[in-house]
């Protein structure tokens, strides 16, 4: 049998329709232009749109992430701020800064004379381009090594970079003590992208190579540890390697900070400040949605001011497509696109203070009948009682119908039992010692610090050997609040009615009924209530961006401007930290306004003082930086129709606590920090930080005391109980109130003996001799009215503020 290969049917191409070049086969396929979505099957379509809607979404989320969101024409985006920030003494952020100057072109003459402290514009070389839509231009800032300096440079950066020393070992850390609480800082205010550049001065990198070795092993071990390992580490002491940091830095995509994210803000490159009128200029590049005139504007540290006008100057580093026509072009130096003109905005702050409005009265006899209606309409529980208050007259608490006790007496009278016998609450000089503790925030070069109204002299070795003395007690205290939380001792020179009249005894502390309008102090009939807080919130945040670009070319965001502020005193612009540029951020409608701020925080490990209620302390929430008097409470671990906050006289270790104050509006999400100067510091000192959560007068702060009594008697479920009460008065008046062990029983008086404050009770089940009675007793406390937070006098009541 004979086997065959069979004959190939197609031509072999020939050698004259190859590309002679190339080599490859000359086709006449053209390039598609569009696809016909018409002629493809349903999945080909349904991936189609898929790709289109992924591709939108990616670039809506690159314009977010630049910070070009708010561009809707082709309007290059502003520099990327770069914070330099020496977290050793040993770093060098002055050579630093004017070595990456060097190596992007500048003159090196230009340099050499850039004093420190003052920011730098410069345009990236083409070696060191960010990808897609990454900024060639960068602002570089080197803050002075101070806490509060960092933090407002790191309002507005978008890279920070984090400068260690050269040298590191088992002994000596990359980072020094006053590095760790910068860090602490950032990471608490919301660290933006970070990179880390090893460099010192020449004198500190002149070591043999096994020293530099094992140093760079140990710095890079501090360096991931605190910031992470995906946190980049660059060595940054020759050119070449300042050239890899640049690469680093151009193609980083920034962080979104949720805080500043919605709200227009500018870092003051320049600040000029005028005597004879009152007016400060900033000029800087405007980021976020923009600014306007008819918004106010808060500068950090120094309050709230009107905007005069806002003006478009000529762009000190422009882009390269602008630079190339510059000469050409003629753009004129200073173009104005906003001005206050007649326009008046509102500056009040509180409501008119009207004294018609402390007037309380009794309901009407149609009211109170109306309300037995609904309650006997409602299905009770056997056992409960009626919340209702007793009219005048009906003696009510006395029957023990009602578990919320009558208060009784004139309004100085619980004035002065709450206020001048509750030592939890009384003035803020403890056992004779007076305070030392300052009153402002800035300092003096002797380290002692300056008050508002006035300088305080060094103080004595007595006032400091007392102040030591009342920090001591503090202490104490706070431990014992740990350990006997809430107990309070009954005073054996005052009666318990008396003392304790402003309390009231609840059948449940998170169920129970309270008014949240019931006996407000005169402080809240200043303030603003919101009907709707989230929604308004929304709101001013979408009026502020649609008004922002009302103007001409779609606002001022990503261009360089003058932003023109009138009514700012001179102590604003002389109390400015040296070397610390001026941050000035938009204000929505309504964040003028003084209310109660909530925010939820949590104590900084590394400090170990005691932290009291209504303490003096200094607020970071955004770009606000102010003075308040915070109330602490707990949060409650579950909701209820009446949620209430319970009171805490001192901010624990490990707890998270809900911190109240008078306070302008501050519309979340917002970050919280908390600071204190201590006695004779050089500047404050972070103590806690945690977020705003909330503006809300109506929330429920309620103090709670522990009165504490021991079994003299006991039989079965029945025992004779003494100490906690000393006249037979107080045990009738108290006698609605239920009892509580710590064993966990529960009972109520049944009647008094003797003369002494001895009562008979009776529990739920067997009582024993070592256990211990309680009775829980309630009432609602507010923040410290403090007008300072707001710019006013701290002597002000609420009838003057």
């Amino acid at each position: 049998m004979s086997h065959h290969h069979r004959s190939s049917t197609k031509e072999k191409p020939s050698a004259s329709r190859r590309n002679n070049s190339k080599g490859r086969i000359e086709t006449s396929r053209t390039s598609i232009k569009k696809v016909n979505t018409g002629a493809l099957g349903k999945q080909d379509r349904l991936n189609t749109l898929k790709q289109v809607r992924d591709a939108k979404k990616e670039e809506l989320m690159n314009k977010k992430r630049f910070g070009t969101e708010w561009l809707e024409d082709d309007r290059p985006p502003p520099p990327k701020v770069v914070c330099i920030v020496a977290f050793h003494t040993q770093a060098d952020t002055l050579s630093l800064k004017r070595k990456i100057l060097t190596v992007c072109g500048k003159p090196a003459e230009e340099v050499e004379k850039l004093p420190p402290h003052v920011p730098a514009s410069v345009s990236l070389p083409n070696w060191a381009q960010g990808p897609g839509l990454g900024r060639p231009r960068v602002v570089v800032l080197d803050p002075p090594r101070d806490v509060f300096g960092v933090l407002d440079a790191a309002k507005c950066a978008d890279v920070v970079l984090c400068v260690v020393g050269p040298h590191a070992s088992l002994e000596e850390p990359a980072f020094d003590a006053l590095g760790y609480k910068m860090l602490t800082a950032l990471k608490s205010q919301g660290l933006p992208v970070a990179f880390g550049a090893v460099h010192g001065s020449d004198s500190t990198m002149n070591t043999s190579g096994k020293k530099q070795a094992e140093a760079k092993k140990f710095v890079t071990r501090y360096f991931h540890s605190e910031l992470g390992s995906e946190t980049k580490l660059f060595q940054a002491q020759t050119d070449e390697e300042v050239k890899s940091l640049l690469r680093g830095v151009a193609a980083a995509t920034p962080k979104e900070l949720s805080w500043r994210s919605g709200r227009g803000y500018l870092l003051a490159q320049e600040a000029e400040y005028s005597a004879t009128d009152g007016c400060l200029s900033l000029k800087g590049y405007v980021r976020g949605p923009g600014l306007r005139c008819r918004h106010l504007c808060h500068l950090t540290g120094h309050g709230d001011f009107v905007i005069d006008k806002i003006s478009v100057l000529s762009d000190p580093c422009p882009p390269a497509a602008e630079r190339a026509h510059a000469s050409s072009a003629s753009m004129a130096s200073e173009r104005q696109v906003d001005e206050i003109g007649s326009h008046e905005l509102d500056m009040q702050r509180l409501q008119p203070y009207d004294p018609t409005m402390e007037e309380q009265t009794w309901p009407t006899v149609e009211e109170l009948a109306a309300q037995s209606k609904d309650a006997a309409s409602k299905p009770r529980r056997k056992g409960t009682t009626s919340g209702r208050i007793a009219a005048p007259g009906e003696g009510g608490a006395d029957k023990g119908e009602d578990v919320d006790m009558v208060e009784e007496g004139g309004a100085d009278a619980a004035e002065g039992g709450e206020d001048g016998m509750d030592d939890e609450e009384g003035s803020d000089e403890e056992d004779g010692a007076p305070s030392v503790a300052p009153s402002g925030v800035a300092g003096t070069e002797d380290a002692w610090d300056v008050s508002s109204n006035m300088t305080m002299d060094v103080p004595s070795s007595e006032a400091v050997a007392a102040e030591k003395r009342r920090r001591a007690v503090l202490l104490q205290r706070s431990q014992d609040e740990l350990e006997f939380p809430d107990e309070f001792d009954t005073p054996l020179d005052i009666p318990a009615r008396e003392r304790f009249q402003r309390y009231r005894g609840l059948k449940s502390f998170r169920t129970s009924e309270w008014d949240p309008y019931e006996d407000l102090p005169v402080e809240y009939s200043r303030i603003w209530e919101f009907e709707a807080f989230a929604s308004t919130a929304k709101a001013s945040r979408q009026q502020y961006a649609d008004e922002c670009a009302e103007l001409e070319g779609g606002g001022v965001t990503a261009l360089y401007c003058s932003v023109r502020l009138k009514g700012v005193p001179a102590s604003a612009f002389e109390q400015q930290t040296q070397g610390v540029p001026f941050v000035l951020s938009g204000l929505f409608d309504c964040e003028q306004k003084v209310s109660v701020v909530h925010g939820h925080i949590s104590r900084i490990k590394d400090y170990t003082e005691a932290i009291k209620s209504k303490q003096q302390v200094v607020m970071h929430a955004g770009f606000r930086r102010i003075s308040a008097r915070p109330s602490f409470s707990e949060i409650p671990r579950k909701n209820s129709t009446s949620k209430k906050f319970k009171f805490m006289r001192f901010l624990h270790q490990e707890v998270t606590a809900c911190a109240s104050f008078y306070a302008p509006v501050i519309f979340p999400p917002c970050r919280l920090l908390m600071s204190i100067q201590d006695d004779g510091a050089a500047m404050p000192e972070l103590v806690a930080a945690g977020n705003v959560v909330s503006v809300d007068p109506k929330q429920l702060m309620i103090k709670r005391i522990i009165l504490t009594g021991y079994p003299f008697r006991t039989n079965k479920a029945k025992a004779v109980v003494r100490f906690m009460f000393f006249r037979p008065e107080d045990v009738r008046w108290f006698k609605p109130v239920e009892l509580s062990t710590k064993k966990g029983l529960r009972g109520h008086i049944m009647e008094s003996l003797g003369t002494h404050g001895y009562m008979k009770c009776r529990f739920s089940t067997q009582i024993k001799q070592d256990d211990t009675v309680c009775m829980n007793l309630y009432k609602r406390v507010y923040p410290k009215w403090h007008p300072p937070a707001w710019g006013g006098n701290a002597n002000d009541g609420p009838e003057v503020a």
